[in-house]
């Protein structure tokens, strides 16, 4: 027993020095300029740690919100997805009562990160295996994947789903339906800092993104949705030295049997500071994956 623990405490020391060391480089930027600090820590969804409660793992740097029922379950793997690496989020409803099952990964961005995420355009590959329905009035049936951008005052909602819609806004709510067929890798750019301004509010000090899948009490079943990982493009032109500076930075690979608590790829480096097509987006403009070789 005193030998395990005599190991125990030295091993627990480097797993918090490796954590640091991810935070620390994902938020370093190549001319130490907030534009190209890295908004979205873990944008990849690579560092995982076993979850008991969750019976699973979970992403390491995200914080896991979930609501579900007795006979209920929430699920989340790291999976191939036609052709693609993708974070699953996995849901199953019981239906035994009305009572919905939602799951969230979020996490809380300020300062010189949050500066960062509204000077630059996010773009995000989703997955979804069965169409859900664009509701101009989002009812306590329907079931919603989708982002949300919360920061205590207003929350701005962009709602993945089947058909066009027009936007929804009701005092500190705003909801975006962003076009996207079932069965096939969609990805979509986003612009926050436009989203805010066109629902009339001031940007705020915080805030809290998260990917959000929720199934309603009658839908019962497995269901499934699925994110291909998040880039950010800074709207100010990078130089070429910059991108040569990105490009530079190496990445650190760690075994996944690291310790039995740890399982990732760690990023040593901005990942995702660049997103595959370049340009500036409106909120919520959609471009479809020809392939799946990104």
């Amino acid at each position: 027993m005193k030998l395990a623990r005599k190991l125990t405490a030295p091993l627990s020391a480097v797993i918090l020095i490796i954590v640091a060391g991810v935070a620390f480089t994902q938020l370093r930027a190549p001319q130490a300029t907030p534009e190209y600090l890295q908004p979205i820590l873990d944008p990849q969804f690579d560092l995982w740690v076993s979850d008991k409660d969750l019976g699973g793992s979970r992403p390491l740097v995200w914080e896991l919100a979930y609501d579900e029922g007795v006979g209920d379950h929430v699920a989340l793997n790291q999976v191939m997805q036609a052709g693609r690496r993708a974070l699953e989020l996995r849901i199953f409803q019981d239906a035994a009562d009305e009572r919905p099952v939602n799951v969230q990964l979020r996490q809380t961005i300020d300062g010189a990160r949050l500066s960062s995420l509204f000077n630059s355009v996010v773009g995000v590959w989703v997955f979804q295996d069965s169409p859900y329905a664009c509701k101009e009035e989002l009812a306590y049936e329907s079931m919603v994947f989708g982002l949300e951008i919360n920061d205590w005052t207003h929350v701005l909602t962009f709602v993945f789903c089947q058909e066009k819609a027009e936007p929804q806004q009701f005092l500190d709510r705003r909801t975006l339906f962003l076009t996207t067929p079932s069965g096939e890798w969609t990805y979509h750019e986003i612009d926050l800092a436009k989203g805010y301004k066109d629902a009339g509010w001031k940007l705020p000090e915080r805030l809290r993104l998260g990917i959000t899948l929720g199934v309603p009490g009658p839908a019962a079943g497995w269901h499934s949705a699925y994110v291909g990982g998040f880039s950010v493009t800074p709207k100010a032109k990078v130089t070429s030295s910059q991108q040569e500076d990105l490009q530079a930075i190496p990445l650190l690979t760690v075994p996944r049997s690291l310790f039995g608590t740890i399982d990732a790829r760690i990023p040593f480096g901005p990942a995702g500071v660049l997103s595959p097509t370049g340009g500036q987006a409106a909120v919520g403009s959609v471009q479809r994956s020809q392939g799946f070789n990104h």
